[in-house]
C-alpha cells in the first residue's frame, strides 16, 4: 500500500459514500460518475469469492475506483463557486457519492466491455449523459456531476493486438493502426458527448495503459522482449516491425487533449508484483490496483 491512498484508507477506513444499489444517487450530494471496463470495475482487486455476483460486488468496492474515490472526498473541494480545486483548510467533499456505471464481462454470458459496448444505446455513455444533465440541469450547484473518469479502450487493443503481434507478424503494424483508428473515432465520441453534456468545467479524466505482458504466460518465455513489444505497442517507436509514429496512448492522449480531459498516464507505473498474472493478461492485483490509485491521486487533485 503506497502513498496518499493508503494514509487516505487508514485514516477514512474501507466505506465510501455510493449510491445505493441499482438506485440514483441522494439528492443534494455531488456525484463522481465512472465509466469503463472489468479494470475500474475493480476486477482481481480481491481474491474470488464462491460465487460471480458476490465476486464481482467486492471487486467493485475493492479496486482502484473506490481507492481513488476515497481520495476525491477527502482532497477535492466542491463547494458552490470553488469546483474541482485542491481543498485548503475545512475544505473537502465528504459528501462526494461515487456511481460506477464499469462492469467486468460475465462468464459464459458477456465478453468484456469495449468503447464500442459503451456507445451502445442505453448503455453506460446513455446511462452518464443521464445523469450529468439531471443533476447539471438543478437549481443546486451542490449536487452537480464533478468527475467524470473514463477508462475504457483495454478491450478494443488486446485481441487485435495479440493475434497480430504475439509473436510479431508481417501485418502487426497494419493491424495495430487499423485497431488504433477504430478505437480513436469511438472514444473521441464518448468524450465529445460527455464534455458537452457536462460543459467546460467538469473534469473529465482519461487513463492511459500500462503493459502487462511481460507478467503474464504470453512473455513468461522471454519478458525482454515482451516488454520491448508491449511498449512499443502502446507508445510507438520502430523496433523493426515497421515505423508506428503514435502508439495506442498517444491516440488516446490526442483524443482527451481534444476535450480537455485530464490525462491519467499509467504507462510505465505497475511492474513484478503488481498483475495477477498466469493466464491473465490483462489485470492487476490488489498492489496493482493501489498503485492506479496513487496515480490517479497524484494526477488530480494532485
Amino acid at each position: 500500500m503506497t502513498g496518499l491512498v493508503a494514509v487516505l484508507l487508514v485514516l477514512g477506513g474501507s466505506s465510501a459514500v455510493a449510491s445505493p444499489p441499482g438506485g440514483p444517487p441522494h439528492r443534494g450530494h455531488p456525484v463522481h460518475v465512472v465509466i469503463g471496463d472489468s479494470l475500474p470495475a475493480g476486477q482481481q482487486s480481491v481474491p474470488p469469492a464462491m460465487d460471480f455476483p458476490t465476486t464481482a460486488a467486492l471487486w467493485k468496492a475493492s479496486g482502484f475506483v473506490a481507492q481513488y474515490h476515497r481520495v476525491l472526498r477527502h482532497e477535492l473541494d466542491c463547494a458552490p463557486g470553488r469546483p474541482h480545486h485542491h481543498r485548503g483548510p475545512g475544505k473537502s467533499c465528504h459528501a462526494l457519492e461515487l456511481v460506477n456505471l464499469s462492469r467486468t464481462g460475465i462468464p459464459g454470458v458477456a465478453a468484456g466491455v469495449t468503447t464500442a459496448t459503451v456507445l451502445q444505446p442505453g448503455d453506460q455513455l446513455d446511462q452518464a449523459v443521464a445523469l450529468i444533465e439531471a443533476r447539471n440541469d438543478t437549481r443546486s450547484p451542490r449536487d452537480d456531476v464533478e468527475v467524470v473518469t473514463v477508462s475504457v479502450g483495454g478491450n478494443d487493443l488486446y485481441g487485435p493486438a495479440v493475434r497480430a503481434c504475439v509473436p510479431p507478424t508481417g501485418s502487426c503494424v497494419p493491424a495495430l493502426q487499423e485497431t488504433f483508428t477504430g478505437f480513436e473515432a469511438r472514444y473521441d465520441e464518448i468524450l465529445a458527448t460527455l464534455r458537452a453534456a457536462a460543459g467546460r468545467d467538469t473534469v473529465i479524466l482519461a487513463m492511459t495503459y500500462y503493459n502487462p505482458l511481460p507478467y503474464c504466460a504470453l512473455g513468461a518465455a522471454d519478458p525482454a522482449t515482451a516488454r520491448v513489444l508491449g511498449d512499443f505497442i502502446l507508445e510507438g517507436g520502430d523496433i523493426g516491425l515497421g515505423a508506428l509514429p503514435l502508439g495506442f496512448n498517444d491516440r488516446l492522449r490526442v483524443v482527451a487533449d481534444r476535450y480537455d480531459a485530464v490525462v491519467v498516464d499509467t504507462f510505465g507505473t505497475l511492474g513484478d508484483g503488481d498483475f495477477v498474472g498466469g493466464a491473465d493478461c490483462v489485470h492487476p492485483d490488489g498492489d496493482g490496483h493501489r498503485a492506479l490509485a496513487d496515480v490517479f491521486a497524484t494526477t488530480f487533485p494532485g
